[in-house]
């Protein structure tokens, strides 16, 4: 406890050693967290305002963990990284807290798909990045690799994790019982990123009758189309592709949605479809009333049906939030003994300068 207590102290006068300040699913809807895009151009400044920082963006996520801030300074700077009307509902946390909460997010806890497998290779992404641009101060070095150990150990201690739990592949098991089925279906996949990558592995590993992929990058989507056994389909030819599929899985980054309105509304009455928007924007233009048998899941329904099963894996929560306890104790206590030499180093100087 004395070494968690130490994260309240100040490292820098009037500082915060670790505080994180931003939005994610528990506070906000996908279009709240699509327009809280994170304005990477200014994390230099946010640098020169702190000893340190890290910005976490994903799609569920827009986070800035910081060393060094007054407390004081945290809304402002969340206001500068997420606009004004993100940071209206930016939650902020400090010291021990700050630091809990990255390591659970690591672990998964934090993940709409408890467990998911995704999310340690999107903190290490966002770790190296501040690395190229020399954004980390030495407090987030430490804590950022506390979370990856925190994240390993999960996956590999608890179960958690098992499965490789991720969002796209959530997506497709909804598809299959939604479907009765996958060995019949035809499933067109939009995009060739990474959880287009999860979605059609999976969609090959539980024996979808046909894959179909379109990317605005044909070779990618051929390469994709290849690995899993698929057919690769032109981007311009995509809404075609979607009359044809008795699924979509939509993972494409884009600013503005990539499936029209009309497209779904021309889709054959009487034939069950379902079509999966996992983008952040979203992918696929609203329509106010859907064709009879077509059912549209974006990410907040994915979310609504995560919800319901949660709580089925208690056991495993409870294993992994007690290595999240154990590796924040051990940044804590490492926290706690560096700014003891620091007070021990200052009181040397004062002593030389006296003598």
């Amino acid at each position: 406890m004395a070494a968690a207590a130490a994260l309240g102290a100040a490292v820098i006068p009037g500082a915060t050693p670790v505080a994180m300040v931003g939005i994610d699913h528990h506070v906000a809807g996908v279009d709240l967290l699509a327009r809280a895009c994170g304005q990477a151009r200014e994390l230099p400044a946010i640098r020169a305002l702190s000893g340190g920082v890290v910005a976490v963006s994903t799609c569920h996520r827009r986070e800035l963990y910081l060393e060094g801030v007054a407390p004081a300074g945290l809304s402002m700077l969340a206001e500068r990284w997420l606009g004004a009307e993100a940071a209206g509902w930016a939650v902020v946390r400090r010291g021990y807290e700050a630091v809990v909460h990255l390591l659970r997010v690591g672990a998964g806890l934090e993940s709409v798909v408890l467990g998911e497998d995704q999310i340690l290779g999107q903190l290490r992404s966002a770790y190296r990045e501040a690395c190229a641009g020399s954004l980390a101060g030495p407090v987030l070095h430490r804590l950022f690799h506390a979370a990856f150990r925190t994240g390993k150990r999960v996956r590999s201690e608890t179960e958690l994790g098992s499965g490789g739990r991720s969002l796209a592949g959530t997506a497709v098991n909804l598809i299959e019982r939604r479907l009765g089925g996958l060995d019949c279906a035809a499933v067109l996949v939009l995009g060739a990123g990474e959880m287009a990558t999860v979605a059609a592995g999976r969609l090959r590993d539980r024996g979808a009758g046909r894959i179909v992929i379109s990317s605005r990058t044909l070779a990618r989507a051929e390469a994709l189309a290849a690995a899993v056994g698929g057919d690769a389909v032109p981007w311009e030819w995509r809404e075609q592709a979607v009359a044809a599929a008795d699924a979509v899985v939509s993972a494409v980054s884009s600013p503005n949605p990539v499936i029209s309105a009309a497209a779904l509304g021309a889709l054959a009455t009487g034939r069950r479809r379902v079509v999966v928007d996992l983008g952040l924007p979203r992918n696929v233009e609203g329509l106010r009333e859907l064709p009879a048998g077509v059912e549209l899941i974006d990410l907040d329904g994915l979310r609504a049906h995560l919800a319901s099963s949660a709580a089925r894996r208690a056991d495993a929560v409870a294993a992994a939030e007690a290595i999240v306890a154990e590796e924040a104790n051990v940044f804590a206590a490492w926290l706690a003994s560096r700014a003891a030499g620091d007070v021990h180093s200052r009181l040397c100087c004062r002593r030389g300068a006296v003598g």
